[in-house]
């Protein structure tokens, strides 16, 4: 991946010599090297994070283990041993290293992250032109506030409103079956009127295959919830009856109220049962009239099943692909998939986004590597014929702000 240096209005390829002779019979060529020598340069351009996560309460204090944490998707402290040997780690602390002037070493990081506090952060905003943030305020709970969050930065930010935490939060109050269902329908009408989004983790909880379920049977499910909540038990919803319905209801919030509806799919915390997080699950509900009218973001990249991401988006019109969670993670590596992507979905539905939370360094740095990741595919689409300059260029502008723009309805 070349190195995203910020301020050039150099949109040309930057290798400007003539294409290369086709590699010999026998000789497969690797479009991963191809891309990295045409890679076109996105750095002037400004980003749109759609889909992050808050910032730590005290994003300056972590301790070691704490920040190891930061790059793994495993349950707390369990990859301690093994996350300093992946690749997203060590892009990470050398992005951090270079932006903090210090040595590249966790003890070394830390230190200079205490020492520089919060005063530069809207500077690394501003550098890596990141315009806006879509956050999910579900997680973590224990977080920065939104309006603390807007006054440490410069650019705007939007909250998106998770449906099961909304759920969750009413179980206290016991209410009977209907009146609950009638107070959540209440609560995502409110949060739709202020929100940019409403949110899904159902793929978390008991897949995408959601099925419409006779009413006394998710009015079984949530008495039961009911009962263990009253004996001290957990909270968690999971009962599939019951978050099936709430998954429509919600549907039928964002169909009245104009609102997307952003869906997790793919990979993710190990809790999730990652077959049935593939997004090709979603197909029923986008036949019929639960999703007529509903336009829906499916989060993550929906990786490994970016393939059917790509393909519902070119096929169904409501649905959109975020790019988020893999790109910080597979980092570089996932060129080759944005230009499987870009090859078959319209650049009109694919978003930019990060899934990073809790350090705001992790920002600006993951959307220099999400422009140098897209301008390495698109480059490779350019020396092969499939896209002209201008076309890149305009693929490129959509895929980091323009879409994000269009289907939230945020500011230009």
């Amino acid at each position: 991946m070349s190195d995203p240096h910020r301020g050039s209005d150099d949109t040309e390829p930057r290798d400007r010599r003539a294409p290369r002779a086709p590699a010999r019979r026998g000789r497969a060529s690797d479009p991963r090297a191809a891309a990295a020598t045409r890679a076109l340069d996105l750095r002037h351009l400004a980003v749109v994070d759609g889909h992050c996560h808050p910032f730590l309460r005290d994003p300056w204090t972590l301790t070691a283990e704490t920040f190891l944490d930061r790059f793994s998707e495993g349950r707390p402290g369990t990859m301690s041993a093994h996350v300093p040997h992946t690749g997203y780690f060590h892009r990470a602390v050398r992005g951090l290293a270079e932006r903090l002037g210090c040595a590249p070493s966790v003890e070394a990081v830390l230190e200079a992250r205490r020492a520089a506090g919060p005063d530069g952060i809207r500077r690394l905003f501003d550098e890596a032109r990141v315009a806006g943030l879509l956050v999910d305020t579900g997680y973590p709970p224990d977080a920065m506030s939104l309006g603390d969050m807007r006054a440490a930065l410069g650019c705007q930010i939007h909250e998106v409103w998770r449906i099961e935490t909304c759920a969750q939060s009413l179980l206290s109050r016991a209410l009977d079956y209907p009146d609950f269902l009638d107070a959540f329908r209440a609560e995502l009408r409110a949060a739709a009127g202020r929100a940019a989004a409403l949110k899904s983790i159902i793929a978390y909880r008991s897949g995408l295959a959601v099925a419409r379920w006779p009413p006394a049977e998710a009015a079984r499910a949530y008495a039961g919830v009911i009962e263990r909540v009253r004996a001290g038990g957990s909270a968690r919803l999971e009962e599939k009856p019951l978050l099936d319905t709430l998954f429509e209801i919600a549907l039928d919030v964002c169909r009245e109220t104009g609102r997307p509806l952003q869906v997790h799919a793919g990979f993710g915390d190990p809790d999730i049962d990652l077959p049935v997080a593939n997004p090709a699950l979603l197909r029923p509900i986008l036949e019929d009239a639960r999703g007529e009218g509903v336009r829906i973001a499916i989060l993550h990249m929906a990786y490994p099943y970016f393939r059917e991401a790509a393909f519902m988006a070119a096929v169904w019109p409501q649905v959109f692909v975020d790019l988020s969670l893999a790109l910080p993670f597979l980092g570089p590596a996932i060129a080759p998939a944005f230009a499987e992507m870009l090859s078959l979905a319209p650049a009109s539905k694919l978003l930019y986004g990060s899934d990073v939370g809790g350090l705001p360094e992790l920002f600006p740095m993951c959307a220099d590597w999400g422009r140098a990741a897209l301008g390495e595919a698109l480059g490779w689409l350019i020396a092969r014929g499939a896209l002209t300059l201008d076309e890149a260029r305009d693929a490129a502008r959509r895929v980091l702000s323009g879409t994000a723009v269009a289907l939230y309805g945020l500011d230009a």
